[in-house]
């Protein structure tokens, strides 16, 4: 593998890595080994087991099984993936774990191509291989490792790209992309921010513009193609997903119906799905995308007559994208809740008890995250300095609008630190130019 020959600090870096996510997996298969499922992770395992054994995607556990419109298809056949290999769900964990630290050996390409600085490369690296989010990730069956994985997949090949300008890293570019929009719903905005930076870097030779945008336009849209088409043939439109206006209704509308009115999440939650239920004029299972632009539509609106209140949690909710550590996921992986017990209850009051009932490890952990995202954040801010001083500044405002978009695109009032953890690499290579920044400075 590039970039390993007579790279010591890379080997101990995902030697390091690998020996943190096993640790992990052996505590929790020895603590509470079903740590590894969270509540989401049922539907995914439903939709994985009967892809593999029925040939459909559903997640009903029992006939009749009706097909799915809400989870797209990548990661429940990686899943498929790795039951056929076995034992039952450590087997993707298994698997993500080498993804994991997979993705740490690609910052570190990614970062290498982008900076040309071992240093950097390295520092990337270690960042990723430490940040306790992607760590926890990797045990629990959930999205973001394969997602984060295949993200780094895009960045590298269209990197790749703009530097070589050969047409073959386009195309591996836009394949992953179609790749990533299939494992969840919210990268679609990686296709529109490198379509930009293909407008960006030929803005003057409109031809090869055209040519590229073409090409890279359509190799995404073949991937997402054979999807489409089973939407189209199963529910007689040619949709994705229709998660997004779902949660439109259950989270941001809710939460600002919630506060306008002093209700509970929940309640206001309960409130919108039944009302909307009503009144559709149609059958919400057998039509989900007319029902999906119905809610859609009641969801706006209950947004439009507060859009102060939306504007204001959402601010919120970016902080806490930024700023959120991990400690629920550790807590309900090493059992400290029950065996079983896959979710923290609502009414737990998280800043109030925090010493009261949290284990010593999951504080001393959270304590850990802390302090690295303070040292990561500053050097964050002076890498960006760094990277405009060395003619960097496309590439670090093309990993910004990344790290915005999904900021932005969370779920108030449910974000957590989960959603972080595909941009962490990006963060990363940011964060490793103020580091050597100030290492040069002093």
């Amino acid at each position: 593998m590039s970039g390993l020959k007579g790279n010591k600090p890379l080997l101990i870096i995902l030697l390091l890595a690998l020996v943190i996510r096993l640790g992990l997996l052996i505590t929790v298969c020895v603590k509470n080994p079903d740590g590894i499922y969270v509540y989401d992770s049922y539907g995914y395992w439903n939709l994985g087991y009967n892809m593999f054994h029925e040939g459909v995607f559903s997640q009903n556990e029992q006939a009749p099984l009706d097909p799915d419109y809400y989870r797209t298809p990548v990661y429940p056949m990686f899943i498929a993936f790795a039951e056929m290999i076995g034992p039952e769900g450590f087997s993707i964990i298994i698997l993500q774990i080498i993804l994991s630290v997979l993705s740490c050996y690609l910052v570190y390409r990614l970062a290498e191509q982008v900076t040309g600085n071992r240093f950097i490369s390295n520092a990337s690296a270690l960042i990723v291989a430490l940040d306790l989010p992607s760590v926890a990730m990797a045990s629990i069956v959930l999205t973001e490792t394969l997602f984060t994985f295949l993200l780094l997949l895009a960045f590298f090949f269209f990197i790749r790209f703009l530097k070589d300008d050969q047409t073959k890293y386009l195309v591996y570019a836009a394949l992953f992309s179609g790749l990533l929009i299939l494992c969840r719903p919210i990268a679609f905005c990686i296709p529109l921010l490198f379509a930009v930076f293909i407008l960006y870097r030929n803005f003057r030779q409109l031809k090869t513009v055209f040519k590229n945008a073409l090409l890279y336009a359509g190799v995404v849209l073949l991937s997402l193609s054979p999807w489409l088409a089973r939407n189209k043939v199963t529910f007689g439109h040619p949709f994705i997903s229709v998660i997004r206006e779902h949660n439109l209704l259950n989270y941001q509308a809710a939460a600002v119906y919630a506060e306008r009115y002093g209700h509970s999440l929940a309640g206001s939650q309960s409130t919108l799905r039944w009302k909307t239920f009503r009144e559709f004029k149609g059958n919400a299972y057998t039509q989900p995308y007319e029902y999906a632009a119905f809610i859609e539509k009641e969801a706006l609106s209950v947004i439009s007559d507060s859009p102060t209140i939306f504007l204001k949690q959402q601010a919120i909710q970016v902080g806490y994208f930024f700023l959120k550590p991990t400690c629920a996921y550790f807590e309900i992986m090493f059992g400290h809740w029950g065996k079983g017990y896959n979710t923290i209850p609502k009414s737990y009051k998280v800043f109030e008890s925090f010493f009261k009932r949290t284990s010593t490890v999951s504080i001393m952990l959270v304590l850990f995250q802390l302090l690295m995202m303070a040292l990561v954040y500053i050097a964050f801010v002076i890498g960006i300095v760094y990277m405009r001083k060395e003619k960097l500044l496309p590439i670090c405002f093309l990993f910004l609008f990344t790290i915005l978009c999904f900021a932005v695109m969370n779920l108030p009032p449910v974000t957590e630190a989960r959603f972080r953890v595909p941009v962490v690499p990006l963060i990363a290579i940011i964060s490793a130019c103020g580091m050597f920044y100030i290492k040069e400075k002093k």
